[in-house]
């Protein structure tokens, strides 16, 4: 008996399309006057109009209530730093952009609904984490990072700071922290971490797939953890170190060879060109590695990490009001008269930016959404047999990868992209209840060419 052929929901072809702008340029723009325009948020606004066109989706979403709290409670944060800075030209600004990466969650559950969708969005994820990782690698590397800095930092399009960048990735003999297109090293790093698992799961995608993309996505996989590496941060690398131990653990056949078999050949790399050659730079890694187990509180940048699950607390004895709301996000980038109550606190992780900007209770939504999402794949990933449970797998390593930026970073909380890419892996966790009726592959009984399959059984 045949299986049926898979289709796509109309609209999946511009999801992609946004998918890979935010993993490879999510800072492509043009200026009108002093305001920058975002291709990315007018991907973002093209998506709400197609999506309103589709079918409701009949199943309860996972999260969609924490999230519409988390949202109401950032937007009257917004207006309570109106009241407080006056900034509301900037905070009208701030709150139209935080609505819409919000928004990436609900888009995400209404396009995402069929294994092929799934495909399509991989592919662009695969071009994304390309881009990415290569650019890390090349902007790192003393030999290739003039060329890459003088064609691609330096379009201010690209990159609104290309100036800094310019001054800052100068030429030189030996290896420094690399820069991506999405931002610095950690932010880059942890958006290669992020969509390193989508990676590995294509290069096992169970249907045909032609040979230019099982190319290019074993490519994709062999340069992500390179691409990490050459960040020289302590988070993403540690996130990739929790992506192995997953796998080692938890055994996904699915996505282990696009894990394991790409850290073998990094490490080969390393290990042959030696880890104290000019061409790196983990001589940083040793030093802030050593300075944060010897005297943590000596140093701001180590302090800061830990002093941001305390000092919010004690804030909070003081102003108590922000046990509901905070202060809003857009006073970390506007000039206000008054000064924030965020100012000279420590900030470095998700939680803090949380509770200054939205308040505590926003901040222990968050907290308990990465819990939740971590709960769920990891139950659906145990599942065999079914799509739900292989891509539950790629889903938990995302999940998992994250896990060091949500802590130790505010980004999910402070940019727009950030936010952009964790309700993307949220809004991915919750789509996994639209496969649950999906057609299930025949198993096969005579064994076939792969290009043959259309739909081989899951093993």
């Amino acid at each position: 008996m045949a299986s049926r052929p898979l289709r796509t929901t109309p609209g999946i072809g511009l999801f992609a399309v946004f998918v890979f702008v935010l993993l490879a340029m999510p800072k492509l723009n043009i200026r009108l006057g002093p305001v920058p325009v975002y291709l990315i948020d007018l991907l973002i606004l093209a998506l709400i109009l197609k999506a309103l066109n589709l079918p409701a989706v009949r199943r309860r979403r996972m999260f969609s209530a924490t999230l519409k709290t988390i949202l109401f409670l950032a937007l009257a944060s917004e207006v309570i730093g109106v009241l407080t800075f006056d900034t509301l030209r900037d905070s009208l600004y701030m709150s139209i952009r935080t609505c819409l990466a919000f928004s990436v969650f609900f888009i995400t559950g209404l396009m995402v609904r069929t294994p092929q969708d799934v495909s399509v969005i991989l592919r662009a994820a695969v071009l994304g984490l390309l881009v990415t990782a290569s650019l890390m690698i090349l902007s790192s590397l003393p030999m290739t990072r003039p060329v890459v800095v003088d064609m691609v930092f330096s379009n201010s399009f690209l990159e609104p700071a290309a100036e800094g960048v310019g001054a800052q990735y100068g030429a030189g003999d030996s290896g420094v922290r690399g820069r991506t297109l999405v931002g610095v090293s950690i932010l880059g790093a942890s958006f290669i971490n992020a969509a390193w698992p989508f990676a590995a799961l294509l290069l096992r995608w169970p249907w045909q797939l032609g040979p230019l993309w099982r190319s290019l996505t074993l490519a994709a996989c062999l340069l992500a953890p390179m691409g990490v590496v050459m960040s020289y941060s302590r988070g993403p690398i540690l996130g990739s170190l929790l992506i192995l131990l997953t796998v080692l653990f938890c055994g996904y056949k699915y996505v282990r060879r696009g894990i394991l078999l790409p850290i073998a050949v990094s490490t080969s790399v390393i290990l042959a060109v030696g880890i104290s050659s000019q061409l790196f730079f983990f001589d940083r890694l040793t030093n802030r590695s050593q300075a944060i187990l010897e005297n943590p509180f000596q140093d701001e940048r180590e302090s800061e990490r830990i002093l941001a699950y305390i000092e919010p607390f004690q804030h909070l004895a003081e102003q108590p009001q922000f046990l509901v709301l905070g202060e809003g996000i857009t006073v970390r980038y506007a000039e206000t008269w008054v000064l924030p109550e965020q100012a000279g606190q420590a900030t470095h992780a998700t939680f803090a930016m949380a509770y200054y900007s939205y308040g505590m209770l926003a901040a222990i939504l968050y907290g308990s959404l990465m819990l939740r999402a971590l709960l769920v794949t990891g139950r659906l990933a145990k599942r065999k047999g079914s799509f739900t449970g292989v891509l539950s797998q790629s889903l938990l390593l995302s999940a998992v990868a994250l896990l060091p930026w949500v802590a130790f970073g505010h980004a999910p909380v402070s940019t727009p992209r950030g936010a952009m890419l964790f309700f993307l892996v949220i809004g991915l966790i919750s789509s996994l209840t639209n496969f649950s009726e999906a057609p299930r592959p025949v198993k096969t009984v005579k064994r076939r060419p792969h290009a043959q399959h259309r739909a081989p059984a899951f093993r």
